[in-house]
């Protein structure tokens, strides 16, 4: 595994520009040019995360495959990633995530089987509180909203890949609209101390595969460091 920092250059505005307004989904695409050798139509297998330095977009990107930079567009710079880890280890992440839960309800098919839709937990967590008989003038404010809706999630997450959150701050909500391709989507950002429980179980599912749907738009990554 490898994790890699990617740095937009400013060798062709034209370029550049097109970086900066690009939506998640049209990054992913400019991202997947990082690994030539993938056939076009492979299963996307790099989780990456969108941030900025000095106003200029920059990348984190996680990936079985060492990806190559796009000359005059894109620096890479890449390290081996093959984490040591043990129960009780305690360290420093960061996470965007789309944070979602599965909402079961009854299918109009022949079949009239069960089907899932995915819940935004921050607009859920204000309805519910609404349906309760909260006014709305009386609702917590949007911040703690996210708070607590961020990390009633993560926490829930926790338990399923090998950790358990210490400490988190959920905040950054953000609604992105994907009109061409009909999709809508929600981004959360956490950072806090987690402890890991189950160390095969973490590098696997929450590393490797990334916390949480949404991958292909720049969420699941969990960065780590060491306390």
């Amino acid at each position: 595994m490898y994790l890699s920092r990617v740095n937009v250059l400013a060798e062709q505005p034209d370029q550049l520009a097109e970086i900066i307004k690009a939506n998640h989904y049209e990054l992913h695409r400019l991202l997947w040019r990082l690994f030539p050798e993938l056939p076009e139509n492979a299963p996307r297998d790099f989780l990456f995360r969108k941030d900025e330095n000095k106003g200029f977009p920059i990348f984190y990107v996680q990936s079985p495959t060492e990806p190559s930079p796009l000359a005059g567009i894109l620096a890479v710079e890449s390290k081996e990633f093959n984490p040591q880890l043990k129960a009780g280890d305690r360290l420093r992440f960061t996470l965007r995530a789309n944070a979602v839960n599965k909402s079961k309800f009854v299918g109009e098919n022949e079949k009239n089987s069960a089907q899932y839709a995915r819940r935004d937990v921050v607009i859920h967590l204000k309805k519910t509180l609404l349906d309760q008989g909260i006014a709305k003038e009386d609702l917590p404010d949007q911040a703690e909203l996210e708070q607590q809706a961020g990390e009633c999630w993560l926490q829930k997450k926790a338990e399923k890949n090998g950790f358990k959150v210490l400490s988190v701050i959920a905040d950054g909500y953000q609604q992105h609209h994907f009109k061409k391709r009909g999709i809508k989507i929600s981004t959360l950002d956490f950072q806090g101390v987690l402890e890991v429980t189950e160390p095969e179980l973490f590098i696997r599912d929450a590393l490797y595969k990334g916390i949480g749907p949404a991958k292909a738009f720049g969420c699941g990554l969990l960065s780590l460091a060491r306390i």
